[in-house]
């Protein structure tokens, strides 16, 4: 019989996985929750019914909720792997699995990897080279903990859900109304996700330099090296990523160091199973946490890496919980970048929004340089959107890094001049 695996929940990749592992052959079995961070596209849902079992969920970070859906599909067909790429539902899922004896990563380290201030405590306390923070509750906290700290900080929910409510202050008075805003927003949300983001905040140093991150994977204590990940921020906002490239343009001495410092966090943490999403700021000093995801990197990212190696990363997620051996990261070459589209304000689409410039692309684009992925999710003629919703997402490969990423910067506008609505860039 085929291996029985356990998706908990997911965003676009994870949706991605369940293709990926019906294509290997394996029983797969899919829980999802009523916070739907994938957009409701008919491919997504064609892919979602692809699965052998469908449980739906009111919240899967809910550990009452998730054992019980976990136990009976345990029951009913014993569970050989088990994954989960949705951030919030991570440390749930950790002490589901481990309740069941189902393989998974361990909990103790999940749970340090989603507090941002644990993680830090945590690393400073081994040594690592960290930026000075404070975890508060208040505005007034806030401002304390900025006017201690000096100069910029960064504001952001003690409890990590990608860049989610994070802002940039540049005094403490700053600091005290991100703070006081980061709580209004909240309310704003799913409620799925309140519970976790009221843990606290996060006062942090603002470390300058370029942002990447490590991909690596680990089982048996054994690393893996997948990738070094460019990310491109918005100007408008630095806190809200708009694409990444593949691989990162840095020399050997940085990338060694990226590499070293990233498999660290993994020991310290004791991160052991999976393939995780290491973020760093290159700093003039050296590599600098931004944040340890104990998941799989999320986005367009798996699409970029997969048109630039030719194989999906979550095939090596599935052989790592699967425990089989792993081939060697196939040879690869040029730079792959993405950027995603997504209004810089609450708006309207034009009537008559038009894609058939696309059909063009080639003239548009300088030379070897190639479209090689447009998705698109919402960009239908008079669509209302909201401020950073996902409209679509293109990928652009070229020779060299410089090339790819000016291109794919110099297509976002172009998009822009045609929807004729602010973009994120």
């Amino acid at each position: 019989m085929a291996p029985h695996l356990l998706i908990i929940d997911a965003n676009l990749p994870g949706i991605d996985t369940i293709a990926v592992a019906k294509r290997r052959g394996l029983q797969v079995s899919f829980i999802r929750s009523g916070y739907r961070k994938y957009p409701q596209t008919q491919s997504v849902r064609n892919i979602v019914y692809m699965a052998d079992a469908l449980l739906t969920i009111a919240d899967s970070s809910n550990e009452t909720s998730l054992h019980q859906a976990v136990a009976a599909l345990h029951g009913f067909n014993p569970i050989d792997a088990a994954v989960c790429l949705l951030e919030p539902s991570l440390d749930t899922a950790a002490r589901v699995c481990a309740r069941l004896d189902i393989p998974f990563t361990d909990t103790t380290a999940v749970a340090a990897a989603r507090d941002k201030f644990e993680t830090r405590a945590r690393l400073r306390a081994a040594g690592l080279r960290m930026p000075r923070c404070y975890r508060v509750n208040n505005a007034e906290e806030a401002r304390a903990a900025a006017a201690a700290i000096g100069g910029p900080v960064v504001v952001k929910p003690q409890t990590g859900y990608d860049s989610l409510l994070a802002s940039i202050a540049g005094d403490p008075d700053q600091a005290a109304c991100a703070a006081e805003q980061l709580q209004k927003e909240i309310r704003r949300l799913p409620p799925q996700l309140w519970q976790q983001l009221r843990r606290g905040i996060l006062i942090e140093e603002y470390v300058s330099g370029p942002l990447i991150s490590a991909e690596i994977g680990i089982r048996d204590g054994h690393v893996y090296r997948f990738m070094l990940s460019d990310h491109a921020r918005a100007h408008l906002d630095e806190c809200v990523e708009i694409g990444a490239s593949m691989p990162a343009d840095l020399d050997a001495r940085q990338s060694e160091a990226a590499y070293t410092y990233a498999e660290e966090v993994l020991r310290i943490l004791g991160l052991d199973l999976g393939i995780f999403h290491i973020e760093m700021i290159v700093s003039s000093e050296g590599p600098v946490l931004v944040e340890a995801n104990a998941r799989l990197m999320g986005g367009i990212m798996p699409a970029i890496y997969r048109n630039l190696t030719g194989e999906d990363i979550q095939d090596r997620l599935l052989d790592l919980h699967l425990g089989e051996p792993l081939a060697d990261r196939p040879d690869f070459c040029g730079c792959v970048a993405g950027r995603t589209i997504m209004p810089a304000d609450d708006g309207q689409l034009p009537a008559d929004c038009d894609l058939s410039w696309l059909q063009a692309i080639d003239r548009l684009l300088p030379e070897d340089v190639e479209l090689v992925d447009c998705t698109v999710y919402q960009l239908a003629p008079d669509t209302v959107v909201r401020s950073l919703d996902l409209l679509a997402s293109f990928q652009l490969r070229a020779a060299s890094c410089n090339k790819a990423v000016q291109a794919a910067d110099d297509l976002l506008m172009e998009f822009e001049t045609r929807l004729r609505i602010p973009l994120m860039r």
